[in-house]
This record gives C-alpha cells, sequence and structure tokens, in this order.
C-alpha cells in the first residue's frame, strides 16, 4: 500500500511536468495522452488488485497498448530531431508515417508473442506469400511508395521551391505517398506519381538559393560593331529593377552565323518565379534602346524583302516639314533663315523611349537638344534634397538648349511618361550653323536671356541652371560669350 500512496504523487507531478512541456514544446504534444493512459491503467491496477502487473492474458493489454502507443511516439520524435539536426528541415510526414507502422507492427509482433505465446513463423512463412501476391497487384503503387520514400531520404526539393521534372515545371505544394503536386505557371495544379518523378531528371530552380542566372541568345547584324552593341546592351540591363548587379550581368560574343553575331545575354534575378517579369522587362527595353543607337536585328537571310525607293523619298519630306513647323514655333530657331532651318530639320535624329525611361539625368553632362514629337514626359528637380515634378511636357514642347548651345550639365531630370519619340540634335549637327552665320549668335543670346529673365531666377527652367540676378544686357553678353567660347567661333 505504501508504494501505491507514492507512485500516485510520482505519476501526478510526471503528468503535469509532461503537459508542462507540452505547452511550451508542442512538439511534446502528441506523448500526453497515451503518457496519461499509461499511468492510470498502471496505478488503477495497482489500487483495483495490489497486485503487480500481469505478465500473460488480455488483461495486460490495458496498459500494453497505451504503451506501446507512448514508445512508437518517443521513437518518432526522437527520429524527428534527428532529421532535423542532420538535414536542417523537418522530416516529411511521410517518413514518420513509415517508420510509425513499422514501430507498430513490431511492437504488435513482441506482445502477441511474449504476452499471449502466438508463434510468428506460420505468420511470417504466410506473409511471404501474401506479400508476393500483394506485391503483383500493387506493383505501381507500391513503386510510388518507395518512390516518395526514396525522395524524401535524398530531398531533391523542398515544398515551396521551384522545379522542372521532365518537360514540365512548377512550384512544389505537397509530396504524399503516391504523388507529388506543382502549382504551375498557369496556376493549375499538377499531380505527378512519384514513380513518375524518380525516373526523370530534376531540375531544382531554387537551390543553392539566390541569385538566379538567366541566359538571353540574341543575333545582331555585321554591320554593327561588337562593342556598340555589348554597352547598349549592358546600358539597358541597369534600367531593370528585378535584374541585380552582384553579381554583375555579362554580355559576350558567342558565335557567328549566316546572317547575325550571336549575343549571349547573362543577367542575375534576386529568385527564380522573377525571371518571367525581368525578361519581358529585357526583351522590351531592347527594342527601344536598339532603335535609339540604329542597331538592327535582322530577318532571317532567306527572307527577302524590298524597300521602295520611291516611296521612302516620297515619306521623307513629309516627315521633314513636320519637323521644320515644330521648329519654326520655337523661339530659338527664329533667326534662323529657311534655308538654315532646313539645314538645322537635316540635323536631327528621331529616338524612340519607352514609358518609364530617362531621358537626361541632372547633373549629367550633354549637348542634346529635344523637341518632342509624340507622347509626355515628366521634368524634376532635386530641391531641398527632396525630388519635385516642375513640369509635364508634351508634343511640340522641348528642352536641353543650355546644352546644346553652352555645354552646360544637365540641371534636371526629364522622364518619358508615355512612350516618347523625340528629335534630337547636338553640338556637331548645330554647329555647322553657326559657323555658316556666326551673326546668328547674337540674335540666339538675346533669345535665351529674355527666356531666362521671364522664367524667374530658372525656378521653373527646366534645363538652365541657377545664375546671381544681373541686368538684360549682362546676361545677354554672358550667353553669348558662352556661345562663342564652346563652338570656337
Amino acid at each position: 500500500m505504501a508504494n501505491t500512496w507514492l507512485l500516485v504523487p510520482v505519476t501526478l507531478a510526471s503528468l503535469l511536468a509532461l503537459a508542462r512541456l507540452a505547452r511550451l514544446r508542442p512538439a511534446f504534444r502528441p506523448l500526453l495522452a497515451p503518457f496519461a493512459l499509461t499511468s492510470a491503467a498502471v496505478v488503477g491496477w495497482d489500487l483495483i488488485t495490489g497486485r503487480p502487473l500481469p505478465a500473460e492474458g488480455w488483461a495486460a493489454l490495458v496498459f500494453l497498448v497505451p504503451l506501446l502507443i507512448l514508445l512508437v511516439r518517443v521513437t518518432v520524435l526522437a527520429f524527428q530531431w534527428l532529421f532535423e539536426r542532420r538535414n536542417r528541415q523537418r522530416a516529411p510526414a511521410l517518413l514518420e508515417s513509415v517508420v510509425s507502422v513499422l514501430l507498430y507492427g513490431v511492437g504488435t509482433g513482441m506482445i502477441a508473442h511474449h504476452w499471449f505465446g502466438v508463434e510468428l513463423t506460420p505468420f511470417l512463412a504466410t506473409s511471404a506469400v501474401v506479400g508476393a501476391v500483394v506485391g503483383l497487384a500493387l506493383q505501381e503503387t507500391l513503386g510510388n511508395l518507395f518512390s516518395g520514400i526514396a525522395l524524401h531520404t535524398e530531398s531533391p526539393f523542398r515544398v515551396g521551391d521551384w522545379v522542372r521534372i521532365g518537360d514540365r515545371d512548377g512550384r512544389v505544394e505537397q509530396v504524399s505517398w503516391r504523388a507529388m503536386r506543382l502549382r504551375t505557371w498557369d496556376g493549375d495544379t499538377l499531380t505527378i506519381p512519384n514513380n513518375d518523378v524518380s525516373r526523370h531528371a530534376i531540375l531544382n530552380y531554387s537551390l543553392p538559393g539566390s541569385p538566379h542566372s538567366r541566359v538571353l541568345v540574341m543575333g545582331v547584324n555585321y554591320n554593327t560593331p561588337p562593342n556598340t552593341v555589348i554597352s547598349v546592351l549592358r546600358s539597358l540591363l541597369d534600367e531593370v529593377k528585378a535584374v541585380v548587379q552582384d553579381p554583375p550581368p555579362v554580355v559576350r560574343v558567342i558565335g557567328y552565323a549566316d546572317f547575325v553575331i550571336q549575343y549571349e545575354v547573362r543577367y542575375f534575378i534576386r529568385s527564380y518565379e522573377d525571371y518571367r517579369t525581368a525578361e519581358g522587362e529585357v526583351f522590351r527595353l531592347i527594342w527601344y534602346h536598339f532603335r535609339r543607337h540604329g542597331i538592327e536585328i535582322p530577318f532571317p537571310i532567306r527572307n527577302v524583302y524590298l524597300h521602295p525607293v520611291e516611296k521612302a523619298a516620297d515619306a521623307a519630306p513629309a516627315g521633314l516639314s513636320r519637323l521644320e513647323r515644330a521648329l519654326r514655333a520655337i523661339d530659338l530657331f527664329r533667326p534662323l533663315s529657311d534655308d538654315e532651318l532646313r539645314t538645322a530639320a537635316a540635323s536631327f535624329r528621331l529616338l524612340h523611349y519607352a514609358a518609364g525611361e530617362k531621358i537626361i539625368e541632372e547633373g549629367a553632362p550633354g549637348d542634346s537638344f529635344f523637341v518632342i514629337d509624340r507622347g509626355d514626359v515628366e521634368v524634376s528637380k532635386v530641391i531641398g534634397g527632396t525630388r519635385r515634378p516642375l513640369a509635364r511636357l508634351m508634343e511640340g514642347q522641348f528642352f536641353g538648349e543650355m546644352a546644346l548651345l553652352t555645354g552646360e550639365q544637365r540641371s534636371a531630370t526629364v522622364v518619358a511618361v508615355t512612350d516618347v519619340d523625340v528629335h534630337t540634335i547636338d553640338k556637331a549637327g548645330f554647329e555647322r550653323i553657326l559657323v555658316a552665320n556666326p551673326a546668328v549668335t547674337v540674335d540666339i543670346s538675346t533669345i535665351l536671356a529674355e527666356r531666362r529673365e521671364a522664367l524667374s531666377q530658372a525656378t521653373h527652367d527646366i534645363t538652365a541652371r541657377f545664375e546671381p540676378a544681373a541686368s538684360s544686357g549682362e546676361l545677354k553678353q554672358r550667353i553669348l560669350d558662352r556661345i562663342r567660347s564652346y563652338f570656337g567661333l
């Protein structure tokens, strides 16, 4: 009896301690119920009968069943801890289920043999025959089961990884005893039997982690120097937000085909699922950058296409007259004669910019003047450490005149709001006009001085830098001197 009253408080204390541990560590909760049942069976037997636990008979099942459950769950818990320590991830549910089934089978056989005297040899012989029959009948199912066990053991992927299996790819959502489930790019669920998975090579896009590399191969005609193409491709990659700069992108020539020089563009992104966004942005910007720099991606040489010279010649004057009308409306070109205006218009180039691209950047050097043909741009300037929008320009408006005429740095940033077409002329193109008629510089300096005064110390002047107050004559003379010095007149 003394032993009984000692057993009760010890059992209660142990149960309370396990309950406290289960609250702090939820992994121990599965042990609570079988431990309570085993303790209750032992204490109850002792209180009711006052005899030792039975060594045989059905009465032994009262404490043997909860004890077996407790031992199996303790073993599974230890297996989980060892697996997580070795593989740095939680053991898959399939492996836990397989271990539990094996332990329950061994435990049940031991109970039947030791407590009930059941001879297991006939059962083992019979089970071999039954196992062969069942194995043949469930060959595909068992193949999926063991393939699933092998996949969990080797861990070539984890839930959440992007993988390619054969010609199918997607994000791993679940791996069960029979199959694995992928979420495809279209948002559909693809179920692949484990047996099928084990027969194919598995490409894991998510390991070994970021950054993830992507490669584009493209061809450019033989007329453009490779250094020019490589420089343009590198500059456009800097504009793609999804592309990381460490490690830096790599652009190289990889071969000469029948009608193109082939280039390989390798860039890096933070995670695999960003590749479609990054790739689409790279392809989009290639068109605009190549178009601005006169780089052509030719059609296959077997496709013969003709450009009627007469139509191209007829279309040129129409485009030219449109630019001439735009220039005639700009006060900067008012002093030019009709011949000089046509000469200036012939020196302009048409460039295309995508929405969101920077056309000029504050503080950058430059000598180009821009006239907007189509689209809208936003002008902004850093004031007090904060970038603030100053104006929105549209078709027919212009910017960059001070950089063209004096070579001073850009005093504002201009970004394309929509897709924009702009006509641009640089110092070399405008220099021919001034050299032929230097007197034009006097009229141009007068116009620039008037604009500078009217715009109140350049607060809203999108291209001019701030200057101290000066009289109209002093400002005109200073601008004239800068123009003459810049062009060597």
